[in-house]
């Protein structure tokens, strides 16, 4: 009787532990950030850019004279009477203004020349990514996979997402003729550092620390996105993850704003097609074997 007793003790205190470590993991746990979405990237970007402007921006008032290699009005003065015999670029410029035919082009005319994405463009990486659970608005990939935890309690978005990320792409004319993206799987980071290192066994980041997405047909965008437009589409490319190179489709959005390019995309990946067997714990029941990858990019030249 004693021994049956000890043996309900012992269940009942298993029981009340596992209560408590699930306790404690979902009140230390972060509300999951959202999926990758343009608009809403956008939206962050640009407000982050008013509010770098208001602190950035030189005062109006501010006097340009010769410490700060802007030359004064007697300087601009002299230059415009010295002799032409001297100065062959002045002459070029007044005959150009004797010339209706030779007017040179303005910065309105330059701008709207077409070809204007035309070239590449390579990913913007951050010195100070941040906190990526959060609102990010720098590069970053990462991946969204559901749990299923202990006890009944319910389902749960487990997030990771780095900073760690390279890669350019390259337009011509109104078409993505080109792009390469890297990450670098061991600086993967989620709301839980136990989980991390889990994450890390799982991908083998030790062996093969890049994951690699290399586009494999072209992408014909708007032929308006120099004006701000949002693309919406499809990207097809090759994507490698310990090693296994499996074709993908991501789906895919992008605008410029300002002198960049915005780009988010999602793809669904069974990660077993992969070789990569989904990492638990002993407060998870199951983790599905498929996920979603995603990625916010950044691109300048």
């Amino acid at each position: 009787m004693r021994r049956i007793k000890i043996v309900i003790g012992a269940v009942v205190a298993v029981v009340v532990l596992i209560v408590v470590v699930v306790a404690v993991y979902l009140l230390t746990r972060d509300e999951a950030p959202e999926a990758v979405d343009l608009e809403t990237t956008v939206a962050r970007i640009e407000a982050a850019e008013t509010t770098g402007d208001s602190t950035d921006t030189p005062s109006a008032t501010e006097p340009a004279g010769d410490d700060a290699g802007t030359p004064t009005a007697d300087a601009a003065t002299n230059v415009a009477t010295t002799s032409s015999d001297d100065t062959p670029a002045l002459d070029a410029a007044v005959s150009a203004d004797d010339d209706p035919g030779s007017e040179p082009a303005t910065a309105d005319q330059t701008a709207e020349s077409p070809g204007g994405l035309d070239g590449v463009w390579a990913v913007q990486v951050a010195e100070n990514a941040g906190d990526l659970q959060g609102e990010p608005t720098v590069s970053f990939a990462g991946f969204r996979v559901d749990e299923v935890l202990a006890g009944g309690i319910g389902d749960f978005t487990a997030v990771g997402r780095t900073a760690d990320v390279a890669g350019s792409i390259e337009l011509s004319g109104n078409v993505l003729v080109a792009a390469t993206v890297e990450v670098t799987m061991g600086t993967l980071r989620t709301d839980n550092s136990s989980r991390d290192s889990q994450v890390r066994r799982a991908l083998g980041a030790n062996d093969f620390p890049q994951a690699i997405f290399t586009l494999v047909e072209p992408v014909e965008l708007l032929a308006n996105m120099a004006d701000g437009e949002t693309f919406s589409g499809s990207a097809q490319g090759d994507l490698t993850i310990k090693g296994v190179t499996n074709q993908v489709s991501f789906d895919l959005q992008a605008q410029l704003v300002d002198d960049t390019i915005v780009a988010v995309g999602s793809s669904d990946v069974v990660f077993s097609d992969f070789g990569v067997t989904a990492p638990s714990a002993p407060i998870v029941v199951s983790v599905e074997d498929h996920g979603i990858m995603e990625f916010q990019l950044l691109f300048t030249r």
